[in-house]
């Protein structure tokens, strides 16, 4: 063959050869552009409440109408927008729609944007932000996990109305507007939160934006611009401009409903939404293993072009979409069963579109297989922007329920289309679309107004395949890892979850939420071997409680700091040590292995056997030093490499002898093999040294130590200084048992080590010189971790990287306690990485004995302990870790194929109102500048010199005689003004919220049903019913306020001697209003409540109490209490729930009769799992009472009219306090006539001097004696007045302080006089004086009366009455104005007032008080509001005649009166939700503060019931020490030592126990106190100090020498005790009678004992750990 042939072959040959390799580039060119896109997720919110696709589906399923009211939340003008002619300007005739009706609030602070910027924000972009999370989260996507990647976002938007009727921006938000209301900020803002590098799209083709925005992202990820899609849209109407837009163009149906083709269509609704699917290329999703929902067969985008209108339809352009949408998914049209029509009810629109499916899809279809038409539509109204993807959400959900849903409003078929044309039919009814033997397939339709078409195509996916899990042990032990932004979201996060895993797989959770959540900065851990006790776990974190399998972040953990690791030496070796971490990971399997085989070969044994035997035959090799130390250092470089998959790295190394080989390994002086190297030739050669020596731990300094060892010529050295006052010797066994035996005659503990030698002594040098040649060729590098050297307690020198260095560690001491000593101060955590925790006790006790604490304790966290299985011991470790650093929990599941990932709820957002015209009103003005200050300082003084100099004025110009001239009138306006901000910061109100979910009405167990001799006979019946129904176990008792309380407890003991206590009394003796015999203004129902009470805790019956009363509040406008006297309960009630919180349940005013009592609500309420304490039942639902700010209206001063009392003017209280303010305040105002009521009439104290101050001021005052409560006193009183000559036209009722006295302490008697007193016989006054019902009655009360107070029940009671009483009179038409205050300056007992303001309760200084007093007179002069408000009433600037008035500072109050009882009343006051948040989220200080509001608090309860909180406190914690199950578990009678404490429990405990208390408590807790009883009675004793004349010392001697007495001679516990007594003889005798301590004592106790000195004694008394 010629060259020129050849030639021609080769070139035939490329030619060929390229030619198809461009044919297979084109194929699959082709295929990536006509590739189906997967549907992997999808996210929504649309009108009735629908917050997911499941809501949207059952919403459709259940042909539920959507449609509602406008939002009263964004100030729209609601009245005067409605107007029924279409043609009105300004208006619209339609005034329903479908919102988002929470659409104003947002979580910000989760996406990290200020609130500032979040008012700024469109709301558009807010609810697709959050909306966009849960899209991700429900892909099984960690939200985090995208940043960086090439994913894009697509969206849809037709709406930007926010800021456009905002008249200015207000100050400071210049600079968010921009991007708060730029369109195209709405998708930018997704991907710049998200850190997404995809294409983000924000496009507007008005109502088929969501479809094109999908269509556009399909291509996208066809053309490899982007590898995930994010598409949908969002609308959310922030004004109602669309409404009156749309109404000039007569387009709304007048009913606002979609009637999709229907004969009854007559216009559309305009709603709001947001929909997102997730979308990517199918092969993508696939191979990723993503659940695939359904697939993106085909779609396509068009244009009306110019038709008959640039809004109206065009029938040809929509066939065309149609049938392009068809081309790209290669489909014919028979192969669509259903289409999702746009379908927006129009007359003209509606038609349209049916001939064009006609002509498209109803087509060569036969008729038993019509295509069936319906839209969402007439559900949910046209979301706009959002409409088309929700037609894709609906249609997907119906794929998979094998269902097509109604569609609504259909009458009859529109006789405006020819159906007959084509075969489709309307779903006037829900038709069943089960799998077949093709695809389901359904089309989507969206047109919009500006001419832009979109049909996609949808197909179902294929089935999965069946998942081939690997087999795992049924109890296995599993983390659930749970995390959120704040406490509160952590605790609705732990709620949601409850609810999601009744059912389930554990593991597949616990993997799940591992795998797709993203971590938060508050986390916390559930381990458990089954779902029992993770839910447990889950319920306790829900709740906010403590739990043996909870793992949270500690009380006063740093929250900065370095992570220190030790490595502990020998003496933590135990059998089979690390052999479950060697089975259950690899990461720790095989770098164990790797060290055996670099071991082996320098031992007799393979060091795995030896590790791993636990039979007691084979375990004595593990305790010889070659096999320890080897061992050691095997499982602890394992450990290290565990952790270091976990994502853990330590910032500073400390090792304890043996332990410093693997600290230096891990910082880098020593590669693995050059360590394994070092560590086999050093236990070889100890270990082949001659037995004999001993090693001891004792109770003594090392100076202290030193001196004994000098006689022995250095044979006996110091070997560690493991703590300050625990220091170990070692060398010949001799002489080291006999300076044990010397320390023990002096009293000191000590402990003998169990050692093969006697380390770093002078019995280790024969082995020096050949470990020195052993490793001489070993390479060394310099730490590139800080490692704290054994040699010195400081960071290691450049000599740590030679052999010099490692020779000299086997001789001289180990200085632990200085390492610890030099690093505590910077550290937030101690790890030990070993076997057991040995290390972390001399720790501690070296933080305890440091001379400068560290603010916030390091936590000291073992990674195993023999006390634990390995991996639970881990388990708790990373737990802890977790809570401190986020981890990597991936290594844990070690499987293949790791656990299915399963649906988990997502995330609980915290939302915040955020709605810019808000800050208009709101915006704070900007701070003055020192020239403003000078200025108003000025103008306050009115020193008209100083204002001059402000304003550059001199003494001879003459403007300074006009700035003179109005300078007065200038001081007053300001004075006017900082005095309005003043009363406004002060004022609060009561108001009633509906409680539309109070939780499941469970109320399972036996239930006490108290109820009264008679009156309330047909309500126990009822209520019994109710508690029947809900589960419970009902008894009956009658009694009444006559009762003995101690017969009454008897009988209670009786009735429950057998079986379990109730689950909780419910008393219905508040019903009972027969008067009490010697004080007949109190009712048996507040007596029986009292005796019921004191009784039920005399009888130490575990159950809430409830009180129910029926008519003793008022919750609407129009409601007056039918009962006021029994609001005595309910005001008593308020301070029984803060002196006994755990006994108090709650109050609930039953509805006005029996037919009206809903039983499911009122064991909602009584099941309590809400913490809704103070409820009224009504026909209209479960109403919650709350107090809510009640700022004075800015325009107040224009509404207001001057309050003026009607002379003469009766004022009750006395001649002190608030009634002589009062009176000054009323004459200094002009009253002219004054009548003072004083118990002793004219000879009060101060009366006469109070009579002439008044008479200075103008006023002609009598003081009068009278008690009006009792109907003798009452006519004397009345006889009195008429003598005087006086008309009493006003009645002020200024009360009076009662005695403070706690509930357990009255007898029903002492109650009744007290409330008698308390109250006054204000009720009678306006009788007694004749006064008309328009005469004014202003009635003062206590802020007792609100929300409690210790030790004033009487006066809450009393306060409770007069209020409801007042409201009574003032429904009826009187002129009544109530006050309820805080202290008064000067008005209170000091003490009482110095108690309050350490509560929080600061004291109201009498000038702006009085102006409180004045403007809410004047604002409530109409006498029209009653305070009340309801569910979505946002106001406060009605006028109010009831006011709280008190000056809260909400930090400290909020957190003290919510210490032992939550409380929702607070609810609606803003600064005290952030108190209570804070107090949450911040670390138990122990501030003397703290304590001293505990006692406070303890103070107001019976003994009884401090032990009793205190005790629980006990247990939980115990509970938790030792991981119970629950606090329950843990007998209080049951010694600790039987309950399994160690000395690394007891440590922990104790810890746990100051954090929680405040108080610096010993380690010895457990062993001075060795119960948990005897440990409560003794915090009683800590917490409150009793009074020496309250307990006389000799009583406790008698116990003392009974104690004594009772113990053997031998007991280590009679000898600890006479310890303490002579320490105390020695301490407190005087002169010549004080005796010396014993030699033995050391002149120490228990007291002030190290913590090694604790755990060698609670060793000894606990046995060997």
């Amino acid at each position: 063959m010629s060259t020129t042939e050849e030639k021609l072959r080769q070139y035939l040959k490329r030619v060929t050869l390229d030619l198809g390799q461009a044919k297979q580039r084109l194929r699959e060119a082709e295929e990536r552009h006509q590739e189906p896109i997967a549907i992997t997720a999808m996210a929504c919110r649309y009108p009735g409440g629908v917050r997911s696709p499941e809501a949207l589906w059952d919403l459709v399923a259940t042909r539920t109408d959507a449609i509602g009211p406008f939002p009263t939340n964004r100030g729209w003008d609601l009245e005067g927008l409605f107007h029924p002619d279409p043609d009105h300007y300004g208006t619209s005739y339609v005034r329903e729609g479908g919102f988002l009706h929470d659409a104003e609030r947002f979580d910000a602070s989760f996406f990290n944007i200020s609130p500032r910027e979040a008012l700024a924000m469109d709301p558009q972009q807010r609810v697709l932000l959050e909306t966009a999370w849960e899209l991700l989260e429900r892909a099984h996507i960690d939200p985090h996990s995208l940043k960086g990647t090439l994913t894009g976002v697509y969206t849809g938007v037709s709406s930007q109305d926010y800021l456009s009727r905002i008249p200015r921006i207000p100050e400071g938000f210049e600079g968010y507007t921009a991007t708060g209301g730029l369109m195209s900020v709405v998708s930018g803002r997704v991907a710049y939160t998200l850190g997404l590098e995809g294409p983000a799209v924000t496009l507007d083709t008005a109502c088929s934006a969501s479809l094109v925005a999908m269509h556009l992202a399909g291509q996208a990820l066809r053309q490899g611009e982007c590898d995930l899609a994010l598409a949908g849209g969002v609308t959310v109407f922030s004004t109602p401009t669309a409404y009156v837009e749309f109404s000039r163009q007569r387009g709304f149906a007048p009913d606002a409903r979609c009637k999709p083709f229907a004969a009854a269509a007559d216009g559309t609704g305009f709603s709001e939404g947001v929909g997102l699917v997730l979308l990517e290329r199918l092969s993508d999703a696939q191979r990723h293993g993503r659940r695939v929902l359904a697939v993106l067969r085909g779609s396509a985008v068009n244009q009306d072009g110019a038709s008959n209108g640039l809004s109206a339809p065009n029938d040809a352009a929509q066939e065309r979409v149609i049938r392009q949408a068809l081309d790209s998914a290669r489909l014919t049209a028979d192969q669509v069963d259903a289409v999702e029509a746009h379908g927006t009810g129009t007359t003209l629109g509606d038609p349209i579109e049916a001939q064009a499916l006609l002509a498209t899809y109803g087509k060569e279809r036969s008729a038993d297989r019509p295509l069936w038409l319906g839209s969402v539509k007439s559900n949910i109204g046209h979301t706009h922007a959002a409409a088309g993807v929700a037609g894709v959400i609906k249609m997907v959900m119906a794929m998979h329920h094998g269902r097509l849903p109604a569609t609504l409003h259909v009458d009859e078929p529109t006789s405006h289309v020819d159906w007959d044309t084509g075969t489709v039919r309307l779903l006037t009814e829900p038709v069943d679309w089960p799998r077949g033997d093709r695809p389901r397939r359904a089309g989507v339709s969206s047109f919009g107004i500006s001419g832009t078409n979109a049909h996609v195509i949808l197909e179902e996916a294929a089935l999965p395949p069946a998942a081939t899990g690997a087999e795992r042990p049924g109890d296995r032990l599993t983390p659930w890892v749970v995390s959120a932004r704040g406490q509160a979201a952590l605790r609705d996060q732990a709620r949601r979850l409850l609810d999601a895993t009744v059912d389930g797989d554990p593991e597949a959770v616990g993997w799940s939420l591992v795998a797709s959540r993203a971590v938060f900065d508050q986390r916390a851990v559930i381990t458990g071997r089954d779902t029992e006790t993770l839910r447990a776990g889950l319920a306790a974190l829900a709740a906010g409680e403590d739990h043996p399998a909870l793992v949270r972040r500690e009380a006063g953990v740093p929250a900065s700091g370095s992570r220190v690791w030790l490595f502990s030496g020998q003496g933590s070796q135990r059998p089979g040590m690390g052999a479950e971490l060697h089975e259950r990971f690899p990461a720790f399997a095989d770098t164990f292995d790797e060290i055996c085989a670099l071991l082996d070969p320098h031992l007799d044994h393979p060091l795995r056997d030896i590790v791993f035997a636990t039979h007691p035959d084979h375990t004595d090799l593990l305790n010889h030093t070659t096999y320890t130390q080897a061992g050691l250092f095997a499982v602890q470089v394992a450990l290290a490499r565990l952790l270091e998959h976990c994502g853990l790295r330590p910032d500073t190394v400390i090792g304890h002898s043996i332990g410093e080989i693997t600290a230096a390994h891990i910082a880098g002086v020593l590669s693995l093999e050059d360590a394994c190297h070092l560590v086999a030739n050093r236990a070889t050669l100890l270990g082949k040294l001659p037995p004999g020596g001993a090693m001891t731990a004792i109770e003594a300094t090392a100076e202290e130590i030193t001196q004994t060892l000098t006689p022995h010529d250095g044979q006996v050295t110091i070997a560690a200084l493991n703590a300050p006052t625990s220091t170990v010797i070692s060398g010949p066994e001799q002489l080291v048992t006999q300076l044990t035996r010397t320390w023990k005659e002096r009293g000191r503990r000590t402990k003998a080590l169990t050692v093969s030698h006697a380390f770093h002594s002078p019995l280790m040098e024969p082995a020096l010189d050949d470990f020195r040649h052993a490793i001489d060729h070993l390479t060394y590098h310099q730490p590139t971790i800080p490692l704290i050297s054994n040699l010195t307690g400081e960071p290691a020198s450049q000599d740590i990287a030679s052999p010099d260095y490692w020779v000299r560690h086997i001789r001289q001491p180990v200085h632990f306690h200085p390492a610890i000593t030099h690093i505590a101060p910077h550290t937030a955590v101690f790890l030990e990485i070993g076997p057991d925790a040995t290390l972390i006790p001399a720790t501690q006790n070296t933080l305890d004995t440091l001379e400068n604490q560290p603010t916030s304790a390091p936590q000291l966290i073992p990674t195993l302990t023999r006390k634990q299985p390995d991996t639970q011991a881990l388990a708790h470790a990373l737990a802890r870790l977790h809570t401190l650093t986020p981890l990597n929990w991936h290594p844990w599941y070690t499987d293949q194929p790791t656990p299915t990932t399963i649906d988990l709820p997502t995330y609980p957002f915290q939302h915040e109102r955020y709605w810019l015209p808000d800050a208009l009103a709101d915006a704070p003005p900007p701070e003055a500048d020192e020239e403003q200050v000078r200025f108003w300082n000025a103008v306050e003084a009115q020193d008209l010199p100083a204002l001059s100099e402000t304003l550059g004025i001199g003494e001879e110009d003459g403007r300074r005689s006009s700035l003179g001239a109005v300078l007065p009138t200038l001081s007053r306006w300001h004075q006017e003004r900082h005095e309005r901000a003043t009363v406004s910061s002060w004022r609060y109100r009561v108001g009633w919220r509906h409680l539309p979910d109070l939780g499941p009405a469970a109320v399972a167990g036996p239930w006490l049903l108290v109820v009264p001799p008679e009156g309330a006979d047909a309500w126990a019946d009822a209520c019994e019913r109710a508690l029947t129904a809900g589960g419970g176990e009902v008894r009956r008792l009658v009694t009444d306020g006559r009762a003995d309380v101690a017969e009454l407890a008897a009988s209670l003991r009786a009735l429950y001697a057998e079986g379990p206590s109730p689950a909780g009394v419910l008393s219905l003796l508040p019903l009972d209003e027969r008067p009490h015999e010697a004080f007949p203004a109190v009712t048996g129902g507040v007596t029986g409540t009292h005796v019921l009470l004191r009784a039920l805790l005399d009888a130490e019956l575990d159950a809430p109490l409830w009180c129910a009363t029926r008519g003793a509040v008022a919750v609407d406008d129009d409601e007056a209490p039918e009962a006021p006297a029994q609001a005595q309960v309910w005001g008593l009630g308020r301070v029984a729930a803060l002196e006994h919180p755990t006994a108090w349940g709650g109050l609930v005013d039953l509805p006005a009769s029996v037919a009206d009592l809903a039983p499911d609500l009122l064991c909602a309420v009584l099941a309590g799992r809400n913490g809704e304490d103070q409820v009224a039942l009504r026909p209209a639902g479960a109403f919650g009472r709350r107090l809510l700010p009640a700022p004075l209206d800015a325009q107040a001063p224009a509404q207001e009219r001057a309050w003026t009392p009607r002379d003469g003017v009766l004022v009750t209280g006395g001649v002190a306090g608030a009634a002589a303010l009062v009176a000054r305040w009323l004459a200094a105002d002009g009253t002219k006539h004054i009548v003072l009521l004083a118990p002793d009439g004219p000879a009060a104290p101060g009366g006469a001097e109070l009579v002439a101050e008044l008479a200075e001021l103008g006023a002609e005052a009598t003081v009068v004696d009278g008690v009006p409560s009792e109907p003798t006193t009452r006519q004397e009183l009345a006889d009195r007045l008429a003598a005087s000559g006086l008309r009493v036209r006003t009645v002020v009722h200024a009360g009076a302080p009662g005695d403070w006295a706690p509930l357990a302490e009255l007898t029903p008697d002492e109650l009744a006089e007290a409330l008698s007193d308390a109250m006054g016989g204000a009720d009678r006054l306006a009788e007694l004086c004749g006064l008309e019902p328009d005469d004014p009655v202003v009635v003062f009360s206590s802020i007792a009366a609100v929300w409690g107070g210790g030790g004033h029940g009487a006066r809450a009671a009393a306060d409770a009455y007069l209020d409801a009483w007042a409201r009574r009179r003032q429904a009826a038409g009187g002129h009544v104005a109530r006050l309820a205050w805080g202290v008064w300056d000067g008005s209170e007992d000091p003490e009482a007032a110095e108690r309050a303001e350490r509560q929080g309760l600061l004291a109201l200084h009498p000038t702006p008080a009085l102006a409180a007093l004045r403007r809410t007179l004047d604002h409530s002069g109409d006498g029209t509001d009653q305070g009340t408000v309801r569910a979505g009433d946002e106001g406060s600037d009605r006028s109010d005649v009831h006011a709280v008035i008190a000056d809260v500072h909400w930090d400290r109050f909020v957190p003290l009166f919510t210490m032992a009882r939550a409380s929702r009343l607070f609810d609606e006051i803003p600064a005290a939700r952030r108190a209570w948040q804070a107090a949450l989220d911040s670390s138990d200080d122990e501030s003397s503060e703290s304590l001293t509001a505990l006692r406070d608090r303890l103070a107001a309860q019976s003994p009884q019931a401090r032990t009793g909180t205190l005790l629980a406190l006990v247990r939980a914690h115990v509970a938790g020490a030792l991981r119970y199950p629950a606090a329950e578990s843990v007998d209080p009678e049951q010694p600790f030592k039987e309950l399994g404490f160690d000395s690394l429990a007891a440590v922990e405990f104790r810890n746990r126990l100051r954090g929680a208390i405040g108080l610096t408590l010993p380690a010895t807790l457990v062993f001075d106190y060795p119960t948990p009883t005897a440990l409560a009675g003794y915090l009683v004793s800590q917490v409150l100090p009793a009074e020496p004349a309250d307990e006389p010392a000799a009583a406790h001697l008698d116990e003392i020498e009974a104690t004594l007495a009772a113990l053997d001679a031998d007991d280590p516990r009679r000898a600890g005790l006479t310890h303490r007594l002579r320490l105390l003889l020695w301490r407190y005798a005087d002169g010549d009678d004080a005796l010396e301590p014993r030699e033995e004592t050391g002149g120490d106790d228990l007291e002030t004992a190290s913590a090694d000195e604790m755990f060698a004694l609670i060793d000894r008394e606990f046995g060997e750990s």
